[in-house]
C-alpha cells in the first residue's frame, strides 16, 4: 500500500493581510514562543442519555471541566477528535446546552498567539464561513476550537451537514477534516506557525471503516505536506476511527498512515490512553485519550477518564501531559459466577448473595469519589453474572429496586450470562500475545496461511498432534481453492498417523501407572513431532491432502454428471388440451421443442415434447376463439392481457398463428429488451 503525498504552498503574513484574512496588526500581540499548547479531546457525546432525570446532565459538566482545563492551563487552542454529540440530530435542549456553554469560554479577550498559514478558501471551502473565527473582524475569540466529526455526528440529509456546521457558522467552533468524495480523499492541513515552532495539523473525519480500509489499500488517500521547509514541520494526525481490529477490513491499521506524521491523535475509541505510544514501524508516536463520559458498562470504561496538553517545542520536541478528569461519574463492574450453586438454592438465597456482591461493589465506588463540587457521586455499577439453570435467574427488575437511592443504573445494574455445562470458558483458549505479534508484525499482503503459521510458531500453547505447516496448508487451500474439506482431511490424516505411532510404541508407553502413562504419551508426542520435522513428514502429509482432496473432487463430479444423465433420460408427459390451454408465455422455453419454430431449439436443459412458445416477458398468450383475431401485443414493459383479446379455447390454428406471429416479431441479435434493462440471450 502506498500512500500519495503532494506540496502545497503557504501564505505569508503580507498576504494574508492583503487579502483581509488577517487584522493590520497580523494578530501579533506578543506571542510567547517557548511552547505551542494544545488540548485533546474526543468522545464527549454531548447529549448521552440526556431523558435519563439521573444520568442526563452527565456529559455537560464533563465537558465544562474540559474547557476550564483548557482555560487554566492557558492553551492555544483545543483539538477535538469527533463525536462532540451522541445524536447525529441531537436535541434542542442539547445544542442550546452545548451552544451556551461554548460561549461561555469560546469568547473572550485573551490574545492568539500563533498564526494561520493556510489559505482559509481551501480549507474551509464547505463552510459557511470560510476562515477560522477568531480572524473574524466581528469577533473577539479568546479560546479557538478546532474539531473533525465522528460516527456519532457526521453529515447527513439534504445537504450533507452536521452540527458542527451549525457550531462553525455560528463562530463557536471551527470545523475541518470533512470528507468530500468517497471516491477519492485529499487531505490539507492547516498550517500554524507560533514563534518557530511549525504546526501542520491534518484532520480526516469518520468514515464506515470498511470504505477507509479500501481507499487507503487502492492509494486513493493523498495527504498534501507544505513546500516550504518539509521537515521543519511538527506533523499531527487527528483521525476517528477503530483503532481495535474488529475483522479484517473494520479497522485502520497504523501502517496505513503516512511515516512523515509525528503524532497521531486517535478518536472513537473509549479507551484512556493518553501516554503517547511509539511505534517503531511506522516512526510516530500514538495518543488515544478516549472518552470523557461512559457510554457503555464495559471494562474499558472503568479506567480514570482524563484529556492530554499537547506541548510542541522547538525541533519538533514534544510531551503529552495527561490531565485526569474529575467530574466523572464513579463507575464500577465486577463478575460473579453461581454455577456451583445447587438446584435446591431459593431465589431468595441467590438474591441476597447477588446483593451481598452489589453492595461490595458500591463501597469500592466510593475510591473513585474525587470530592469535586460538580462530580455525580451516585455510582455506576454493573455486575455480570454466570449461570448455567433458569433457576439460578433472579428478576433484575424487582432486583434493582432495592438499589434505588444507591446506583444511578438500578434498571441495569446485573447482566446474566449463560455457560452451558462442561464447557469451557472461551478465555485461555488462545495465546493473547502471540495473536497480537502475529497480526501487529503482518504486513497489508501478508497471508492468512502465514499468520496461522507465524501464531503458532511463536506461541506458549503449540500444537501437540498437529504440525503448523500442514495446518497452515490446508487454511491456503481452504482460502484460495474455497476447499470446504481441506481442514477437516489434514485432521483425519494427521490425527491417523499419529494414532498409528502411539500404537506401534504402546508398549513402551503402558508401563507403570496412570501418572506415567500420561508423562509417556507426551513425551512420545513431542518426540513424534520432531521426527515428522526431521524426516519432512508435513510435506508428505500436504502431498496426500492434496490428493485426497482431487479425488473427492472426481467423485463429486461423475456424481453431478449421472444426476444430470438421469434427468436428461426423463422426459415430461404430454399435457392435455386442458392443459395447454393455461400455457401463458412468461419464462424461457427448456429443452428442445418437437414443434417448429425459428430457431428450431429452445434455451435450456432437458428435453420435452410439449410445445413451447418463447414470447417477450410481459406478452402473455390469451385464450381465443378459432375465429378471432390476435390482436398485437403490447409494448415493453406494460404487463396485463392483451387488449381486445376474448376467453374461448385454445386451438392448434390459434397456436400456431400465434407462432407465426412471435416469429415476425423484429428480435435485436444477441440482446434482449426486459423491463427497461439489457439482457444479454445465453445460448
Amino acid at each position: 500500500m502506498i500512500t500519495c503525498f503532494r506540496s502545497i504552498q503557504l501564505l505569508t503574513i503580507k498576504e494574508r493581510m492583503d487579502s483581509g484574512h488577517l487584522g493590520g496588526d497580523g494578530r501579533d500581540r506578543g506571542m510567547s514562543e517557548d511552547s505551542f499548547n494544545i488540548l485533546l479531546a474526543t468522545d464527549i457525546h454531548l447529549g448521552f442519555a440526556e431523558r435519563d432525570p439521573i444520568r442526563g446532565n452527565d456529559s455537560f459538566i464533563t465537558f465544562k471541566e474540559i474547557l476550564d482545563i483548557g482555560l487554566r492551563e492557558e492553551v492555544d487552542f483545543i483539538l477535538l477528535g469527533g463525536d462532540l454529540f451522541h445524536e447525529n440530530k441531537p436535541s434542542r435542549q442539547c445544542l442550546q446546552k452545548c451552544m451556551d456553554i461554548l460561549r461561555q469560554y469560546v469568547f473572550g479577550p485573551k490574545p492568539i498567539e500563533f498564526e494561520f498559514l493556510s489559505d482559509p478558501e481551501e480549507i474551509f471551502k464547505t463552510a459557511a464561513v470560510k476562515t477560522v473565527n477568531y480572524e473574524d473582524e466581528n469577533l473577539n475569540i479568546g479560546m479557538p476550537i478546532f474539531s473533525i466529526h465522528g460516527n456519532h455526528d457526521d453529515p447527513a440529509g439534504l445537504g450533507q451537514f452536521c452540527s458542527l456546521d451549525l457550531l462553525s457558522t455560528a463562530a463557536l467552533v471551527n470545523y475541518f477534516g470533512k470528507i468530500e468524495s468517497l471516491k477519492e480523499i485529499h487531505v490539507r492541513p492547516l498550517l500554524f506557525r507560533k514563534g518557530e515552532i511549525s504546526l501542520a495539523l491534518f484532520g480526516l473525519s469518520a468514515i464506515k471503516d470498511d470504505r477507509l480500509h479500501r481507499l487507503f489499500s487502492e492509494s486513493k488517500v493523498t495527504f498534501m505536506r507544505p513546500q516550504e521547509d518539509k521537515e521543519s514541520w511538527f506533523n499531527l494526525l487527528v483521525l476517528h476511527q477503530n483503532r481495535v481490529a474488529h475483522g479484517p477490513k473494520n479497522h485502520i491499521p497504523e501502517s496505513f498512515l503516512p511515516k512523515f506524521m509525528n503524532l497521531v491523535f486517535w478518536g472513537h475509541e473509549h479507551e484512556c490512553l493518553v501516554k503517547e505510544e511509539y511505534n517503531q514501524l511506522q516512526d510516530f508516536y500514538v495518543s488515544q485519550p478516549g472518552s470523557s463520559v461512559a457510554t457503555s458498562l464495559v471494562p474499558g470504561e472503568m479506567k480514570q477518564k482524563a484529556v492530554g496538553i499537547l506541548r510542541l517545542h522547538k525541533n519538533k520536541v514534544f510531551e503529552i501531559e495527561e490531565v485526569p478528569l474529575k467530574t466523572v461519574r464513579p463507575l464500577i463492574i465486577g463478575n460473579l459466577s453461581v454455577t456451583g450453586l445447587s438446584e435446591d438454592t431459593s431465589e431468595e438465597e441467590i438474591s441476597d448473595l447477588i446483593a451481598e456482591e452489589i453492595n461490595n461493589l458500591i463501597e469500592m465506588s466510593k475510591n473513585k469519589v474525587t470530592g469535586h463540587p460538580d462530580q455525580p457521586t451516585l455510582p455506576l455499577v454493573r455486575l455480570n453474572i454466570e449461570y448455567e439453570l433458569e433457576s439460578q435467574m433472579i428478576s433484575t427488575t424487582l432486583f434493582g429496586r432495592r438499589f434505588q437511592d444507591l446506583v444511578a443504573n438500578p434498571s441495569d445494574i446485573l447482566k446474566f450470562k449463560k455457560v452451558l455445562p462442561g464447557k469451557q470458558s472461551k478465555e485461555g483458549i488462545l495465546d493473547a500475545d502471540a495473536l497480537e505479534d502475529a497480526f501487529q508484525n503482518a504486513s497489508l499482503n501478508e497471508r492468512v496461511e502465514s499468520l496461522v503459521e507465524d501464531y503458532f510458531k511463536n506461541s506458549e500453547k503449540p500444537l501437540h498432534l498437529l504440525s503448523e505447516r500442514g495446518l497452515s496448508e490446508a487454511v491456503r487451500l481452504f482460502t484460495d481453492k474455497e476447499d470446504k474439506d481441506a481442514l477437516e482431511k489434514i485432521v483425519e490424516i494427521q490425527m491417523k498417523k499419529t494414532m498409528d505411532y502411539l500404537k506401534k510404541n504402546s508398549t513402551y508407553i503402558e508401563e507403570g501407572s496412570f501418572d506415567d502413562l500420561k508423562s509417556n504419551t507426551d513425551a512420545f508426542l513431542e518426540q513424534f513431532k520432531c521426527e515428522r520435522k526431521e524426516k519432512k513428514k508435513d510435506e508428505e502429509d500436504i502431498a496426500e491432502l492434496k490428493k485426497e482432496l482431487e479425488t473427492q473432487k472426481r467423485h463429486r463430479g461423475a456424481r453431478t454428471v449421472q444426476d444430470e444423465n438421469e434427468e436428461d433420460d426423463y422426459v415430461n408427459p404430454v399435457p392435455t388440451s386442458a392443459a395447454r390451454a393455461k400455457l401463458r408465455g412468461r419464462g424461457r422455453g427448456r429443452g428442445e421443442t418437437k414443434t417448429r419454430s425459428p430457431k428450431g431449439k429452445a434455451r435450456g436443459g432437458g428435453r420435452v415434447t410439449a410445445p413451447v412458445i418463447e414470447l417477450e416477458d410481459d406478452v402473455r398468450i390469451e385464450d381465443v376463439d378459432m375465429d378471432e383475431t390476435i390482436p398485437p401485443s403490447p409494448p415493453p414493459g406494460r404487463g396485463g392481457r392483451s387488449v381486445g383479446a376474448k376467453r374461448g379455447r385454445t386451438t392448434q390454428s390459434s397456436i400456431k398463428e400465434a407462432l407465426s406471429r412471435q416469429s415476425s416479431l423484429p428480435r435485436s441479435s444477441g440482446t434482449t429488451q426486459r423491463r427497461g434493462y439489457n439482457y444479454e440471450d445465453s445460448d
